[in-house]
């Protein structure tokens, strides 16, 4: 092998794959769209998030620092039915409407497992969260609402596809977002969530 041909070798081996590369982006974002069930009696809902993350050069580059966004507002309906509610002895049923409408904030640590599941790199994480809740009930013609925020934490799991400058993923949660008004006692509105996206590489 003459001397050009080793250095054609050597140009060859040391320059980074066009997939190696997308690996080094540290910056990646993603809006997600999901399904969530709280723990209470609310009826589930549709979920909607975005975060942004970046990959850290610890635990080579396997840990990720996420801050995500999220909406969701769960609700319930039914009638009021009591003693108090009758009028000359003849029962009477009042219609109302919960809502509880939820904005969270939330840090989590990733660690991911590139490419331990053939294509796909399996990931779990787990972080701290500030949640914003407001609460409003619709009954005897009548609306009432009651703010707070508190917080809580999540835990999450899933696993990422390759595509494109990015990945598809699916990841599921469980939240534990506490709250403590008149009309829902002191719960647990948080509850598990399934959630799709696709994550942007920067």
């Amino acid at each position: 092998m003459n001397a050009h041909a080793l250095l054609a070798f050597a140009a060859l081996t040391a320059a980074p794959s066009p997939s190696s590369k997308a690996k080094e982006e540290p910056f990646f974002l993603a809006p997600k769209v999901g399904f969530i069930k709280t723990t209470t009696s609310l009826s589930g809902d549709l979920y909607l998030a975005g975060e942004v993350g970046y990959l850290t050069p610890l635990l080579k580059r396997r840990l990720a620092l996420v801050l995500e966004v999220n909406y969701h507002r769960p609700s319930r309906s039914g009638t009021l039915r009591g003693p108090q509610l009758d009028n000359l002895g003849q029962p009477v049923e009042r219609p109302y409407t919960l809502a509880e409408r939820e904005v969270a904030l939330q840090l989590s640590a990733v660690f991911r497992f590139p490419r331990a599941l053939g294509p796909l790199t399996p990931y779990a994480g787990a972080g701290p969260g500030l949640y914003l809740h407001r609460a409003t009930v619709e009954a005897f013609e009548t609306t009432a609402s009651e703010s707070s925020g508190a917080l809580g934490f999540q835990v999450l799991a899933g696993a990422e596809l390759p595509l494109g400058p990015g990945g598809a993923f699916v990841e599921a949660h469980y939240h534990f977002a506490p709250v403590d008004f008149l009309t829902t006692g002191d719960v647990n509105v948080g509850g598990v969530l399934a959630a799709v996206g696709y994550r942007l590489r920067l």
